[in-house]
């Protein structure tokens, strides 16, 4: 357990943990008697996540962590996973599609039981309706471009390319804040009016706070931490090394997007005639990235740092 997570099971690599903000929804929802409910959030949150988890494997790459909040679930995957923009965005996108086609599925079953008469209302099979607002709702939600949802881990995979993934992070969970400040005061003036906006004055706080937590990651450079293979090499004592040749011209930004999941690269930076200038370390490579170098030229990081 660490500050604000409890972990609570292993799914091979994947260890998974349940959010402070997630406990105490489940104990309050427990309490007031909607065990059923929870079920529903808890199962549908699930097959949220695995969206992210089956996208990640169908790639080649490994989700090592997932935290479970109350609107949905940020996942760490391994660090060359989140280096690729495009594999970056699929992964993020794959939780809010898993929600949009359970909550599709659970309309159309209630559609056929209402021609076939079996359904009068959607208020017959309460929990059948609540599947289907839960699933909306939480496809909904994670498609706003904010950190910690996964509309903000898309768009950052986009910033990243322009200006680094630190600075990327930070603005991502600054339009977060904004985001959940203002989901908090349409919450509170539902509660005040009587609608149902009431339920964003959940949302919004538990909103505030996963983009603190991604905001405070990226000050203190926690996020550096991801480049450390180290861990991974003394597990499986060995791990597959790639070369690729790219021109001295190229920039950071556009090598970064040719990485492979579950690999260690060296870069062959090339001058003319495919003549091999010199080697870049992957390790160096994303160094430069993550503090913002994206528009520097293979040959400068070459010149910069000679051999490794």
């Amino acid at each position: 357990m660490d500050a604000v997570s409890i972990q609570v099971a292993s799914l091979g690599n994947t260890r998974v943990y349940l959010h402070i903000t997630f406990v105490l929804a489940a104990l309050v929802l427990t309490l007031a008697g909607y065990g059923l409910q929870l079920l529903v959030l808890a199962g549908s949150l699930t097959f949220h996540e695995l969206g992210h988890i089956f996208a990640a494997a169908l790639m080649g790459a490994e989700i090592t962590r997932i935290e479970v909040w109350p609107f949905g679930a940020s996942a760490k995957l391994e660090r060359s996973w989140q280096l690729t923009p495009y594999a970056d965005a699929v992964v993020a996108l794959a939780g809010p599609l898993n929600s949009g086609l359970l909550a599709s599925v659970a309309s159309a079953f209630q559609r056929g039981l209402i021609q076939s008469g079996s359904l009068v209302t959607p208020s017959t099979y309460p929990l059948l309706d609540l599947l289907i607002k839960v699933n909306l709702g939480i496809f909904l939600v994670n498609l706003i471009p904010c950190l910690p949802l996964d509309g903000g881990r898309i768009l950052r995979s986009r910033l990243a390319l322009r200006m680094g993934y630190v600075e990327a992070t930070r603005k991502m969970a600054t339009w977060g804040l904004a985001v959940g400040s203002l989901m908090t005061v349409l919450g509170l003036a539902g509660l005040a009016g009587g609608s149902d906006w009431h339920v964003l004055a959940v949302a919004g706080p538990v909103v505030i706070w996963g983009a603190a937590e991604e905001r405070e990651s990226a000050a203190h450079g926690n996020i550096m931490e991801i480049l450390n293979r180290g861990e991974r090499l003394r597990q499986r004592r060995a791990i597959p090394v790639a070369e690729i040749m790219v021109p001295q011209d190229a920039t950071v930004a556009e090598v970064v997007t040719k990485l492979t999941p579950s690999r260690y690269h060296i870069i062959l930076v090339a001058g003319r005639n495919m003549k091999v200038l010199g080697r870049v370390t992957e390790t160096k490579l994303l160094e430069t990235f993550y503090r913002g170098g994206t528009h520097l030229r293979m040959r400068d990081i070459w010149e910069r740092t000679g051999p490794e």
